[in-house]
């Protein structure tokens, strides 16, 4: 009897181990896997600092061109949301409003509230680098 009880704790340990590892993996691969990252250009129209619980510093950056956002052919500006963790890069940003900017980003398989407030399709767009400044009155009036 005490063999069989000592052979279905270890079959429960193994278990428990295996599902412990599969979340792991899970958790990383959803909360911080960097599924893609690249560069983006456009002009900052939007900054601010802002959050309930978690304080997190969110931009919307207007970029080149225009598409269609639905089936009912209507045409809207093309913005690219995104937040940023860096305090001494968001003060850089919030200067930079109005100016044509290239940025560096990561983007998240999914979203932490600490991490910033933009999800997109699920994920988060992190802004981790004003990789330049392109023009710092790109058509007079920076819009």
């Amino acid at each position: 009897m005490g063999s069989d009880t000592h052979k279905f704790r270890k079959r429960l340990l193994i278990g428990a181990s295996i599902v412990f590892v599969l979340l792991v993996i899970f958790v990383y691969f959803r909360f911080s896997f960097v599924y893609s990252e690249g560069t983006r250009v456009g002009i900052i129209y939007k900054f601010s600092k802002k959050g309930t619980i978690f304080k997190t510093y969110e931009g919307e950056m207007v970029l080149p061109g225009i598409r269609n956002k639905s089936k009912d052919a209507s045409m809207s500006s093309n913005t690219f949301n995104f937040s940023v963790t860096d305090e001494e890069l968001a003060k850089t940003l919030m200067k930079s409003q109005g100016m044509e900017v290239e940025l560096h980003y990561l983007y998240y398989n999914g979203a932490l509230p600490w991490r910033g407030d933009r999800y997109e399709d699920g994920g988060q767009y992190i802004v981790d680098k004003l990789v330049r400044i392109k023009d710092e009155n790109p058509n007079g009036y920076g819009l």
